[in-house]
């Protein structure tokens, strides 16, 4: 009796820890959308088709971006809607607001871009606390959305070195089936942090978790969820819908050794001047973009309407009626009802 009155205790004295832990945090930062405050956020606007090679420019426009009845939409779109079919094939397109080169593309061995979609970068930035974003993810095929975090200053170098930390990715396929027969599309989201001397030894898959909804019949594209990340000097922690999905803490001798790369002839710690958390010891602004194509669709899983060997923006184009009607007006967007920052 007396042990049990004992763990009785030690639970209560728990639950209260939390509870004064939770009730001490602060708001510190928060964008509810009641408008598009490009005060707080910051278009880019590019003809880069990212490191992953995407299909669309990125650009500040209410089409792409646009905020109604307290939600963000973040919407993909055609340029031949504004262009005409023809300029994909002959055109060039240059960005007047651009503020990342190349701000021109050109149709050449393949086409132009032939979407247009939207990119918005928190002008705050934080150092630990924990955020929580409320959104419906988008559906529609090789639709990409991502709620992700890149340092404000790379203290430790070019990416992957001063780190990532992608709190959500989804792919926005209803039926996007791998070998196992597992559903990776809209039932599926990731969480993960790049880090590593080179893009080579980039030891993202150390750090990368995931949560399917498959089994329950449902997709993130059907409803609202709230995505979080709590972040400390000493751990990281991923949640879904308040659910821990998964975490890293500071690993002894830090994430160089964490990633083996004192192994590798004539390396120097790169990150020997922060923290075991490093490069996760900087300010990291947020990011919320919805892509489109690209290598984070990988070869041979579904019938994907673009190789690699030719003229890839071509073929997506050419084959859009396999994947457009599958884009349902506002489906397609990424919908935010909010993004909060606490601490403390």
């Amino acid at each position: 009796m007396a042990r049990l009155f004992a763990q009785i205790l030690a639970n209560a004295l728990l639950f209260l820890c939390f509870c004064h832990a939770g009730s001490a945090e602060t708001l510190v930062w928060q964008d509810e959308f009641d408008n598009l405050d490009q005060g707080k956020w910051s278009h880019l606007v590019t003809a880069w088709g990212g490191g992953n090679q995407e299909f669309q420019y990125y650009r500040n426009d209410r089409s792409n971006s646009y905020v109604r009845d307290g939600i963000l939409y973040l919407r993909p779109t055609g340029i031949s809607a504004e262009y005409g079919d023809d300029f994909l094939y002959s055109g060039s397109l240059t960005l007047s607001d651009c503020n990342m080169e190349p701000c021109t593309s050109s149709a050449g061995n393949d086409i132009v871009q032939p979407m247009f979609s939207a990119r918005i970068t928190s002008n705050f930035a934080f150092k630990y606390g924990r955020i929580e974003v409320r959104a419906q993810l988008p559906r529609g095929d090789w639709i990409w959305p991502a709620i992700w975090m890149l340092p404000r200053d790379s203290v430790y170098g070019g990416w992957p070195r001063s780190g990532e930390i992608d709190i959500m990715e989804s792919k926005g396929n209803d039926y996007y089936v791998d070998g196992s027969g597992v559903n990776v599309g809209n039932t599926l989201m990731g969480s993960t942090l790049h880090w590593g001397p080179d893009s080579s030894h980039n030891n993202y898959w150390r750090t990368h978790w995931e949560k399917n909804l498959q089994a329950t019949g449902k997709s993130f594209a059907d409803d609202y969820h709230l995505f979080g990340m709590t972040w400390t000097d000493n751990h990281l922690i991923f949640t879904v819908d308040n659910e821990q999905i998964g975490d890293v803490w500071a690993p002894e001798n830090g994430f160089w050794n964490y990633g083996g790369f004192q192994d590798n002839p004539g390396g120097t710690n790169i990150w020997q001047n922060g923290n075991w958390m490093a490069p996760f010891d900087q300010e990291f602004q947020i990011i919320l973009n919805v892509a489109v194509g690209g290598t984070f669709f990988p070869d041979n899983v579904g019938n994907r309407p673009w190789n690699w060997d030719g003229q890839p923006m071509r073929e997506f184009w050419e084959r859009r009626s396999e994947w457009l009607p599958t884009w349902h007006e506002e489906e397609a967007a990424m919908k935010i009802d909010y993004v909060r920052v606490y601490q403390g």
